[in-house]
C-alpha cells in the first residue's frame, strides 16, 4: 500500500463519521423512547373520563388531574420536537463529515495515481537505460 500525506486525514475523518453515526444511533433510541412515552400519555389522556356524579371537589380534582396530564403531554411533545431537531442537526453534521471524508479520500486516490504514474515513468526510463546498455555492450 502506498502511503500518502492524506492517509492520516482519511483515517481521522472515518473515525469522525463513526462517532457521529454512534451518536445518531443513540439519538434514534432516545427519539423512539420519547415517542413511545408520548403515545402512552396520549392514550392515558384519551381514556380519561369525566365523572358523571359526585360533588364539586371531585370535579375540581378531575380538572386538576386533567390539566397536569395535558401539561405532561405538552412537555413530552416539546421533548420529542427537540430530539427531532437534534436528529436533523446530526444528519447535517453527518453529511458534512461524509463530504470531507470523500474529499480527502479522492485526494488520497489522486496522490496514489500520481505516485504510480511516476513509478511507471521511472520504470520505463530504467528499461530504456538497460536496453541502451545492452545495445552498446
Amino acid at each position: 500500500m502506498v502511503k500518502t500525506k492524506f492517509d492520516s486525514l482519511v483515517k481521522l475523518k472515518k473515525v469522525k463519521i463513526d462517532e457521529v453515526e454512534n451518536e445518531m444511533s443513540k439519538l434514534n433510541q432516545s427519539i423512539f423512547k420519547a415517542k413511545e412515552e408520548l403515545k402512552k400519555i396520549k392514550e392515558e389522556f384519551s381514556e380519561f373520563q369525566y365523572p358523571t356524579s359526585g360533588n364539586f371537589a371531585l370535579l375540581q380534582q378531575f380538572k386538576l388531574l386533567q390539566k397536569a396530564l395535558l401539561n405532561q403531554l405538552n412537555q413530552q411533545q416539546i421533548n420529542v420536537n427537540m430530539l427531532e431537531n437534534q436528529h436533523q442537526n446530526l444528519m447535517n453534521k453527518l453529511k458534512e463529515v461524509n463530504l470531507e471524508y470523500e474529499k480527502f479520500k479522492y485526494l488520497q486516490g489522486e496522490e496514489i495515481k500520481k505516485y504510480l504514474k511516476k513509478l511507471k515513468e521511472q520504470e520505463a526510463k530504467d528499461m530504456d537505460e538497460i536496453a541502451l546498455m545492452l545495445y552498446k555492450g
